[in-house]
């Protein structure tokens, strides 16, 4: 009785061990997430840019209609030209919420875009899925409306 008692008891372990770690994985990547865009915030890029592989997958409207690669610097350099023509833009999360190896972050992204005409106020609404692999962003999906 006393080693089916034990047998019961440690294989109830083992699986409370293998599932809070399966929990975990979506907790942990949200967390990456939150830094990755307070990093953003900060106007970080290159920080900003080590929360993604160096051969993440890009699925954007600025980047056209099809997956593309984009390396860490290329993403930095893409991010301080953004910063040079909006020199306020922040992302305010809205909401946040991990399934797996998946991140979906629902966010409004504003700032002041300097022209040639002058500056005026701009806010756009952008939801985007990071897809996690070892605590990296190995797939960035990223959806708003471009406007005209």
């Amino acid at each position: 009785m006393k080693n089916y008692l034990l047998l019961i008891m440690s294989s109830l372990f083992i699986l409370s061990c293998t599932i809070d770690k399966k929990e975990s994985i979506p907790v942990k990547n949200i967390e990456l997430a939150k830094k990755s865009f307070a990093a953003f915030n900060a106007h970080n890029w290159e920080l900003q840019a080590s929360f993604f592989s160096d051969t993440c997958k890009y699925l954007d409207p600025s980047y056209g209609d099809k997956h593309v690669v984009v390396n860490r610097k290329e993403k930095a350099i893409k991010y301080a030209s953004l910063e040079q023509t909006s020199p306020d833009i922040k992302d305010s999360i809205t909401n946040i919420f991990g399934y797996e190896d998946k991140v979906v972050i629902q966010f409004t992204s504003t700032g002041t875009a300097i022209t040639e005409k002058g500056k005026y106020k701009w806010s756009v609404p952008i939801c985007c899925v990071f897809t996690y692999k070892d605590g990296i962003v190995i797939v960035d999906e990223t959806y708003y409306n471009r406007g005209k």
